[in-house]
């Protein structure tokens, strides 16, 4: 059964809930560029003196799984019916999965999440309960590990085994008192404040990104994002015309309003997650150590 809810819906939901409660913990959503109203400091609640740690969730949609015929029953899975199935990006169509395995480097903390729901009504009442987190699976891409080919490969769940396809191999995956117990070990690990953390993280995540980069040119993948399609006499096409055009009759994007210099490395690390990685940035603190 094909999923109803769209990745953003669910990312938005449960990023609702993870600012509202993740127990003894603060989860605070960073973006690249703060809209700045009511809030000193960037508009987000961050002590920079307090230990912290920068989470990334890249947010994945799931459908769910009734019949025996599936194929990680099929292949052998030890999977109990209905479970639900995510897709994972194949290397043919992008290095995403790998580029995370890379964010996923200390002090950075990188999962995936999903939800075990896959139809409005259910994400509706979730929602309403306060329940998206609670019926929310994170698996590390780093515990899968990359793959060894470009194929399509999937991550099904079915609530106690997680199990990574084409050939069955059982993974960890946790629910969100479990990350939050993971997270809670990870700031009793290392006390060092937010200030210090978040300068390692940029150097750890511009270095990932630096050594995704280098592997797809090594195997010459195109560069979508600088690539210029023209015809075959050199002028501009249909699209890139419209684009001409519009670039010139819309007003320029405004700079936004100055803010606290000593967010910027935050911003900057949003700035990676988001663009390079698809992962949105957390920044994730004792509720006692802030207060």
């Amino acid at each position: 059964m094909r999923s109803l809810i769209s990745e953003f819906s669910y990312g938005f939901a449960l990023t609702h809930e993870l600012v509202l409660s993740l127990g003894s913990l603060v989860a605070a959503p960073v973006f690249p560029s703060l809209i700045e109203e009511g809030k000193a400091g960037g508009g987000y609640d961050v002590k920079l003196e307090a230990p912290g740690l920068p989470l990334f969730l890249q947010f994945k949609r799931s459908e769910r799984l009734t019949r025996g015929t599936a194929r990680e029953i099929k292949a052998g899975a030890q999977l109990t019916l209905p479970y639900h199935r995510i897709a994972l990006t194949a290397r043919s169509d992008s290095d995403q999965h790998d580029m995370l395995i890379e964010l996923d480097q200390a002090p950075n903390v990188v999962f995936y999440a999903a939800p075990m729901f896959h139809q409005k009504d259910e994400f509706d009442q979730a929602f309403l309960d306060g329940e998206v987190r609670a019926r929310s699976f994170f698996v590390s891409p780093a515990t899968i590990g990359a793959f060894a080919d470009d194929g399509a490969h999937h991550l099904s769940f079915d609530g106690a085994t997680c199990v990574v396809m084409s050939k069955p191999k059982v993974v960890p995956s946790l629910g969100a008192s479990n990350l939050e117990a993971l997270l809670l070990e990870r700031l009793h690990a290392d006390k060092r404040p937010l200030r210090e953390i978040v300068d390692a993280a940029v150097v750890s995540a511009e270095g990932a990104r630096e050594r995704s980069r280098q592997v797809a040119r090594s195997r010459d993948e195109l560069d979508y994002f600088s690539m210029r399609v023209t015809d075959s006499s050199g002028a501009p096409t249909g699209v890139e015309a419209f684009v001409r055009q519009q670039i010139a009759s819309l007003p320029p994007v405004a700079t936004p309003p100055a803010s606290d210099p000593e967010m910027e490395p935050l911003r900057k690390l949003a700035d990676i997650g988001l663009r390079e990685f698809n992962a949105q940035l957390y920044v994730v603190q004792r509720g006692e150590d802030i207060k």
